[in-house]
């Protein structure tokens, strides 16, 4: 018995995983570094990213041996196979650059504290109930931060999404994610009974207790007013969305999905016919042909940047998807799909879907409903979010200016999402 607890504490199944995400660094650095060589010829410096990235994944996997042992055994491999696709696009992207920006280097750095992060989250949060008992707090403080970034921060693009601090730049929306997760599984755990309460009847109409539709209220004003003062449509399609998500697996009535949709449709409407910003998003995604050498240049390469990839893509390295502006943040999908064509892109649909998966099997494993809607808040959290960005430089949905979790580059978004992901296996540990 002693050996059998023995070798599942060393956690065969996670550490067989990793191997995958070591590979993918290992050969994709080299395919970065050999391919506009045209020889065999490299040093043991260039790969010192790749050196960097394996160690923190031994280090990881060592910490969630001895502090976690039945902590989930995918989380970790399946952020990690994402993370170094991410830091192979930042190294590929940074050779056509002539290296000015040095965003490798900038995204190991990134990718490095993320683990860190991580880490730290999985052996400070001993208790992860403890965010329930705060809900409000983490609700007023995501608002507060993007409000002020909305008022204060630095327009970028013509949203105001950023506080800059010179060395470093913070985007506030990427915490009140996570901060609105918690604040809404709180929420919908403790007043799950009353969702689930039958509707009173005005007339033939169903509807609930007044009281009880305030959340709705909020977070429909929240999207709204996302939308008009940051002029960026992306997170108010995130947050409602993932909103409709929880309450309808707190609930079960499909009647407060319809009732959001009709809501947050008439304000788009409104927004439409009030903000030139909507306008144009929405003038571009329709068509942006007319407007390929100005506002849709950049959906414009992108789609050529997918038909020029094909089903196998072009090869690492011999692609050209420095000409699609901010490529290694909102488009890097569309230079994977170029470089690796369809196939490199179903690997990443594949990883995500695999990664909403294990949060929804989280959550059923879990033995508190607080973990439960937390667990399928992160899952339809970082889903959305992925979607809205895969639909966006495909053309199938406007285009929205938001990061491909754990691949695009940036700073904020890497750290919150080693975050989320430090929660999500926190979660997992506790299960029976």
């Amino acid at each position: 018995m002693r050996r059998k607890a023995r070798n599942q504490n060393i956690r065969r199944a996670e550490i067989q995983l990793l191997i995958v995400p070591a590979l993918l660094a290992v050969v994709g650095m080299l395919l970065v570094i050999l391919v506009p060589r045209k020889a065999v010829n490299w040093e043991a410096k260039d790969l010192w990213m790749t050196f960097v990235f394996i160690g923190l994944l031994v280090v990881s996997h060592l910490i969630l041996t001895f502090a976690l042992p039945k902590a989930d055994q995918m989380v970790l491999p399946l952020i990690s196979s994402l993370t170094a696709i991410g830091l192979v696009m930042a190294y590929r992207l940074d050779s056509t650059r002539q290296n000015t920006d040095n965003i490798a280097i900038k995204q190991t750095v990134w990718i490095g504290l993320g683990y860190a992060l991580f880490a730290l989250t999985v052996l400070a949060l001993r208790d992860p109930n403890i965010l329930k008992r705060y809900k409000y707090t983490f609700l007023v403080l995501g608002i507060g931060l993007t409000a002020a970034a909305a008022i204060f921060g630095q327009e970028v693009n013509g949203a105001r999404l950023w506080f800059n601090f010179g060395f470093f730049s913070f985007q506030p929306g990427e915490l009140l994610k996570l901060c609105l997760v918690v604040f809404l599984a709180a929420y919908l755990d403790d007043k799950r009974d009353l969702l689930q309460a039958p509707f009173k009847l005005f007339g033939i109409i169903p509807f609930p207790p007044l009281p009880y539709l305030l959340p709705l209220g909020v977070m429909w004003g929240i999207s709204i007013l996302l939308l008009v003062y940051q002029k960026d449509l992306g997170p108010a399609e995130l947050f409602f969305g993932v909103f409709l998500i929880m309450l309808y697996i707190a609930s079960g009535r499909a009647w407060y999905i319809l009732a959001g949709l009709i809501a947050f449709g008439v304000a788009a409407v409104i927004a439409y016919q009030r903000f030139d910003h909507v306008q144009t998003r929405v003038a571009v995604w329709l068509n942006p042909w007319p407007e390929g050498q100005d506002r849709g240049y950049q959906i414009v390469q992108s789609i050529y940047s997918f038909a020029n990839g094909g089903i196998l893509g072009k090869g690492i390295g011999n692609g050209a998807p420095y000409y699609i502006p901010e490529v290694h943040t909102d488009f890097v999908f569309a230079a994977i799909g170029e470089e690796l064509g369809l196939a490199g892109t179903i690997v990443i649909i594949a990883l995500n879907i695999l990664l909403i998966y294990r949060c929804f099997h989280i959550a059923m494993r879990a033995k508190l409903g607080f973990y439960q809607y937390l667990a399928i808040g992160i899952g339809a959290l970082l889903g959305l979010q992925s979607f809205i960005i895969l639909g966006g430089v495909t053309k199938l949905i406007p285009l929205t200016g938001m990061t491909l979790p754990f691949i695009s580059y940036g700073g904020s978004s890497v750290l919150i999402n080693f975050l989320i992901a430090g929660v999500l296996v926190r979660i997992s540990a506790d299960a029976p």
